[in-house]
Formats: C-alpha cells, structure tokens, sequence
C-alpha cells in the first residue's frame, strides 16, 4: 500500500503543516492516488476470483486421452491463500480511499462548495431554516436544482419552433403543388 505525499509529512509530526488546509495540488494529488487505489481494488478484485475459479481445460488437452491432460492441477490452500491474501489487500486498499474521500469531502466543505454541517437539523422543533449554501445533494436551501432544472421550457419551445417549421415548410409545397396543377 502507498502512502500519499501528504500522508508521510503528517507522520512526520509537522504539528504546523496539521492544521493547514492542502492547496489546490495536494487535492488533485489526493485524487489521483485514490484513482490508482481504485485500479488497485479492481487487481485484488480479479486476484481474489481467480484464486476461486477452476481453472479450464486447454484446448488441446480436451483431445488428449491422458489423465494429466484432462485434469487441471489443483492446489486449495495455495489458492485459499490467494484469495485471504487478495481479499485482506481489498479491504485495506478500499479503507485507504474511504479515508482519502471524506478528506476530500472535508476539503470541498472548507472551501464552500458543499455544507455538510447539520445545523437545520439541529432543532428538531422549529422549522427548517433556509440556507444558500449546497448540501451536497443537489438542493441549495430548499430549492431542489434537479427540480429547478427539469421544469425548464427551452427544450419544449425549440422543438414546438422546429415542428412550426416543418408545418410551414410542408404547407409551403402543398401550396406548389396546388398551383402546379
């Protein structure tokens, strides 16, 4: 497992580098090492279902009358041992990125971009105060953006615009046709 950058100044003890936000390339740093845990979890992902698959019969060895060709060699602790090993692999590389994201998340909170303080749930008696700050969710405040955008009519009125062009473009040669004849 590799650590970040980061990750080895804050074991280092720089007690001031702690509390300082990371820029803006030490989070695209960040996001490109979960990037690579990710294609990680993919390899110990197939590592841990070879170790369980049988393997095939080759081709060749299918026509072959002998028993060493018709049966593939086996060994279940090795592969049991594979799979243990591929599997505990996953899981510390998939708690690797579980940390990196919510400090990812944490940082798109400091910045701004999402509010993940709980602060309108706090009193559970009173109404839900308004808020222009994103959740994270998709809502800003209690306006929903997803709603917002679905009830748009740009998309109705230049189809309605292209089907009146088509209506006065067929109109146009029905009315050539009728003075042709």
């Amino acid at each position: 497992m590799s650590s970040s950058s980061q990750d080895a100044i804050m074991e280092d003890g720089s007690e001031a580098r702690t509390h300082e936000a990371f820029t803006v390339e030490e989070n695209i740093h960040q996001l490109n090492d979960i990037d690579k845990c990710i294609v990680q979890l993919m390899s110990h992902t197939t590592t841990a279902l070879n170790a369980l698959t049988i393997p095939s019969i080759p081709s060749g060895a299918a026509s072959n009358p002998t028993p060493e060709g018709t049966k593939p060699l086996l060994d279940p602790p090795a592969q049991k041992e594979a799979f243990r090993t591929s599997t505990d692999s996953f899981l510390t590389t998939l708690h690797d990125i579980d940390v990196r994201m919510k400090r990812q998340i944490m940082a798109l909170d400091e910045a701004g971009i999402v509010n993940l303080s709980n602060s309108q749930r706090q009193d559970h008696n009173g109404p839900v105060k308004a808020s222009l700050k994103p959740n994270g969710i998709g809502a800003i405040g209690n306006l929903d953006v997803g709603w917002l955008n679905s009830r748009g009519t740009r998309v109705e009125r230049d189809m309605e615009s292209e089907l009146w062009g088509k209506a006065k473009d067929l109109l146009e040669k029905a009315g050539e046709t009728m003075k042709m004849d």
